[in-house]
């Protein structure tokens, strides 16, 4: 016998057929593709999903697998069986997964860090800066919050007028500083935050005997401290607009002998103080031709807030009085009051800024998509409440910058005096 005749006398092998479509092959274009796996490849089940086999199987392809890497969740597993002649029938597999480069993976950085680093060490310091072109899009604020004068806390009346006179006095060398690093503002807000008098009973108990000056002193005070701040920038920056606004608070209520208000919100010794020092400069135009106070031509209503366009950004000024009770402390109850002037569409939904007073202490806190500020006081504490709770907060007043000059969060220049 021939050794073809031997040959051809042997069973034929019969070569399985992978279904077409999906003929072992590798697809590669330097960052993404795909592979096959065939049959001839024995993997188990728990083979078939392990990363490491896997990265003996892309170096098999001629591929990095310290830069390339498998796809979570690509594997797909196909089996079918077929005939393998003689009877016999075999199951047949094929395993089909994408890989990738590794820098293309989700989480995993491509940037090139040695050029980033350098990019650190290389930069240049900035060169001296031009002096921007007031665009009209900053102005100051003062905030006038919780004075009460004719209280006898922590040395009184007499000590109480001092910070004043100095948060007054440093709040003109502060303007002075930011006109001379550029960022003078177009126009000065003072605000009233309510609580300017302490008044004289109808608040608490003692009151009435604590109290070192009566309704009327109290309210010639409040003027002439008020007026004094008026005249100080009036005098120092006389080109620049001055804005007078106010809102009131509980200790200017016109209460009864029950501690009840009884009239109108508006009729408020807080507004009252403001609105009578802003007619005093209506008698002299020339002088104080810069100033105005909005709610005097109309915006006094029966609200407890104002809101403004202050530089470009919506600012809502309240005492703080009206909040209630809530949890989170002070500021839970501003931001709980918020969302709810958000619901009723209410002037005070619109704001970025909100600027409140009454609970004595600071707060700033943007935790809710607006900005929220407290004011301290200015008066000398509260022996009663530190008595209760341990809590005092030192006096001050608040003081900052406000307008799209700013930046996106529309303040800057903060400082408590």
């Amino acid at each position: 016998m021939s050794l073809r005749d031997a040959e051809n006398s042997l069973p034929k092998r019969v070569v399985p057929k992978l279904p077409k479509g999906y003929e072992p092959e590798i697809k590669w274009d330097g960052a993404k593709g795909f592979g096959f796996v065939d049959s001839q490849v024995k993997l188990s089940p728990e083979d078939a999903t392990d990363p490491a086999i896997w990265e003996e199987i892309i170096a098999d392809w001629g591929l990095d697998p310290k830069t390339t890497e498998l796809v979570d969740g690509s594997i797909h597993i196909r089996a079918w069986d077929t005939n393998a002649g003689e009877g016999e029938v075999k199951r047949l597999k094929y395993y089909r997964a994408q890989i990738r480069k590794r820098t293309e993976a989700e989480g995993v950085s491509s940037i090139n860090f040695e050029k980033l680093f350098d990019s650190v060490i290389k930069r240049k310091p900035p060169g001296k800066s031009k002096k921007k072109k007031d665009t009209g899009n900053r102005a100051f604020a003062v905030f006038f919050s919780d004075w009460q004068l004719g209280k006898n806390e922590s040395g009184g009346v007499e000590a109480t007028i001092e910070r004043i006179h100095l948060a007054q006095d440093i709040t003109i060398e502060r303007i002075r500083e930011l006109i001379k690093v550029g960022r003078a503002p177009n126009v000065i807000y003072v605000c009233g935050m309510g609580d300017l008098v302490e008044n004289c009973s109808g608040h608490y108990a003692m009151q009435t005997f604590t109290v070192e000056l009566n309704r009327r002193e109290q309210k010639d005070l409040a003027i002439a401290l008020i007026d004094r701040f008026i005249e100080l920038v009036v005098d120092n920056f006389p080109d620049i607009k001055i804005v007078i606004t106010a809102v009131p608070g509980n200790h200017g209520e016109n209460r009864n002998s029950a501690g009840k208000a009884f009239t109108s919100w508006t009729d408020n010794d807080d507004l009252d103080v403001f609105s009578t020092t802003y007619r005093m400069y209506l008698k002299n135009p020339q002088r104080y031709k810069n100033i105005s106070m909005p709610q005097f031509d109309g915006l006094i209503q029966e609200d407890l807030t104002v809101t403004l366009d202050i530089a470009g950004v919506p600012v809502t000024l309240a005492h703080g009085h009206q909040f209630g009770k809530g949890p989170g402390g002070s500021v839970g109850k501003i931001e709980s009051w918020l969302r709810g002037q958000a619901l009723g569409r209410t002037p005070a939904s619109q704001c970025a800024i909100m600027v409140s007073a009454h609970f004595h202490h600071y707060i700033g806190s943007e935790a809710t998509g607006r900005t929220v500020f407290q004011c301290p006081a200015m008066d000398g504490g509260s022996k009663w409440f530190t008595s209760q709770t341990g809590a005092n907060s030192p006096a001050g007043m608040l003081t900052m910058g406000i307008g799209l000059d700013y930046g996106v969060r529309g303040w800057g220049d903060l400082s408590i005096l």
